[in-house]
Formats: structure tokens, sequence, C-alpha cells
């Protein structure tokens, strides 16, 4: 049985950006809800050829992101589950940052990733990159004609699949007997608890308590062994997975803790404090313009598009969205027509406020914006809304 949490309304993939203002994107429900199993998902999920066969979103250069990979592998080594002969495979590795950077650590890498655009890039950067859905016929053919691998992970892509078993059944033929699953993704508790729902759209179809985690992978014959919080994109959770193992008392905690505050009256609090940051943030933005003033968004995000979209904003309030991912240059938002702009154009001319789309990377963008002498205020929608000076 499941309830509706969440209806945003009629939506555009939020990666679908538009080459020019003539084109257009069809738009799908984006209704979440949450089943009595503990796991959210989405009422309607879309086609994955339709969502990744061409995707815009690139895996960007950060201090953030390169603090939590150093992070994993800290976990990873403690625990004694990162040997320096382990050979590694990566599902959704996207252009290779995470790889090329465990290639110091271990022996072998491989990414499976099913944008062929951005499998280019990844080869080209030097990162050995199959272009494929990830499933048990490609992982089939891996074991084959490679062999097995000692470490499996699946970081932020189990949840952007409508069949999340079909994954793991791929998972299980290519890890190694004594193999760790490495599984990462947006936390539902974060998600809920913090306000977040921008991070409700197309590609996340799945939004994972521990719960969940664990019933799906017992399911495909794995228990987790061993999980951990991350404030990574908002708030996610890492969980160590082997064929055989006890569960630590981490996450024995987690599991405890989620009970207790996962409530259903947190779950209908989550749905109010979209409706309410949603019209505190369209007073902020008309008042701003009202007093002359300018914004321009920072972030092109898929969560920025739902944000955008929810509140209704357009490119006659927003003209432009700061972001440093090339290939979303030039580019225009669906529905809002929002164009993307270089974070160089826009320190250029910048605005009087950035609404800050890419909340999850707060500190280190006012950072840069800051470095490059740029005064603009920011406005951060999200856990509360804030105007930073």
């Amino acid at each position: 049985m499941t309830q509706r949490v969440l209806d945003l309304g009629s939506m555009p993939p939020a990666n679908a950006l538009l080459e020019s203002l003539s084109d257009s994107s069809p738009e799908y429900p984006l209704v979440l809800e949450a089943c009595e199993c503990g796991n959210f998902q989405l009422r309607d999920c879309l086609d994955a050829a339709d969502l990744y066969r061409h995707y815009y979103y690139t895996t960007p250069e950060s201090s953030t992101l390169e603090a939590h990979y150093g992070k994993l592998v800290a976990k990873l080594q403690d625990r004694g589950l990162l040997a320096a002969s382990a050979r590694v495979l990566e599902i959704g590795s996207n252009i290779g940052v995470f790889l090329e950077f465990l290639q110091p650590f271990v022996a072998e890498t491989l990414g499976v990733d099913p944008a062929q655009n951005v499998v280019e890039i990844a080869n080209a950067r030097g990162i050995e990159t199959i272009a494929e859905f990830f499933d048990a016929g490609v992982a089939d053919s891996i074991a084959q004609k490679r062999g097995r691998y000692d470490l499996v992970f699946a970081r932020h892509c189990m949840a952007h699949n409508k069949d999340p078993h079909a994954i793991l059944e791929g998972v299980q033929k290519v890890l190694s007997d004594d193999g760790v699953f490495v599984l990462e993704n947006a936390y539902a508790l974060n998600t809920v608890l913090g306000g977040e729902f921008d991070q409700v759209y197309h590609e996340h179809m799945f939004f994972f308590t521990l719960h969940s985690i664990v019933n799906i992978l017992g399911h495909a014959g794995f228990s987790v062994i061993g999980a951990f919080l991350s404030e990574i994109h908002g708030g996610s959770i890492v969980c160590f997975a082997k064929r055989h193992g006890d569960s630590d008392a981490g996450v024995n905690e987690l599991l405890a803790e989620e009970r207790v505050r996962l409530t259903s009256g947190a779950i209908r609090e989550f749905a109010h404090r979209a409706q309410s940051t949603r019209d505190d943030l369209r007073v902020v933005v008309r008042d701003f313009l009202a007093s002359g003033k300018t914004i321009l968004s920072y972030g092109a995000t898929a969560k920025s598009a739902t944000l955008i979209n929810y509140c209704g904003f357009s490119s006659t309030q927003i003209p432009f969205c700061a972001d440093s991912t090339s290939m979303k240059q030039g580019r225009f938002f669906p529905k809002s027509h929002i164009e993307v702009v270089s974070e160089e154009s826009a320190f250029a001319n910048p605005p009087d406020a950035f609404l800050l789309t890419a909340w999850n990377y707060r500190d280190e963008l006012i950072r840069k914006a800051r470095r490059a002498g740029v005064g603009s205020s920011f406005i951060v929608p999200i856990p509360r809304l804030e105007i930073v000076s």
C-alpha cells in the first residue's frame, strides 16, 4: 500500500535542457509516494533510455566531493575492505571522477555508464568506461571477458532506475564471492526532515531509507554490514554489503533512529514545508525585483529545475543561471527558459543576488564567488530560506 506524499504537478525531465528557445520538452506528472516497506518512490517513472542516452550532468570538480571521496576511501580502508590489489567496477560512473580518485589505491578500475556522450569524455580522460545500461546481461559479459571484481560501487544511480533489482542481478554476476558492494544514494530521512523537496525529479525514482535498502539487498542475497551518513548532495547514506556478514552496531543504530524520526507526521510536514518554502521564496524574489534589484540563479542542477518550476519562476524574473559545466552553457531550462551561462560570465556582470539553486554546495560556491570579487547576496532556499549578504 502506498500514500501520496508530495504532488509537484507536471514538469519536464530536469536535465532535458533545450538547445534553443524554439525547442520544447514534454512534461510528466511528478508525484512522490511512500510505501509501507519504508521506501519512497515516484508514482510515474520514465523510461531510462529517454533520460540517460544523452545526459547533461557531468561530475563537477569540487573540493566538497573530493573530501567525500577521501572519507569513503578511509572508511573502506579502516574496515579492511579496500586492498591495493583490488579490482573495482563503478556503475553509473559518469566521466570517471571517482574512479580517477580511486586509482592510486587499487589495481584496476572500470566504469559503466549509459550516456554515450558522457562515456566519450571519460575515455578521453583515460578512465576506461563502457557505454551500457548495467544489468545482468552486461554484467555477465564483463565477468566472462574480464573476470569478477572485488568492489562494485553504485553511487547515486540505483535510485535513478525504475528497476533497481536489475542492477542487483548484475552485481550478483560481476562481484567476486567475497567482494563488497558499496551503495550510495540520497537518504530519505534527510530529504524528508530537511524539507528537500527539490530532490524530487524524474531521474530520482526512489528515495531509500536504510530499512528499504536492507530489504532490497536482502532479496538479492546481500547483507548490509556497515553504513554511514554523509552531508554530500544534501544528505546521503553509504552502505557496505557482502553476500555473508552481520550488521554492525552502526547499522542497527540508524535503523532505530529511522523508526523514531520518520513518522507519518514528519512526512505530512514535508509536504507543508515544500509549499511554505515555495510561497516564501516567491515573496523574496518578488520584493527583490520590485525594488529594482536583479537576480540570477547559481547551479544548473537537476534539483534547480524542480525548485524553479515548482515556484513558477521564468526568464523574465531570473534571466540566467551560472554553472561551470560547459555542455550545459548556452542551453535553456525547459519551461522556465532560463539560459545557462558560465560562472565567469555571471561574475563579470554580477546580479544583486544569486538564487543558490545548488544549495548543497553552498559554502564552496559562495567562497568561489567571493574570491572572484563578487559581492552579490545569496538567497539560500533549503534547508531553510535565508539571505546571505
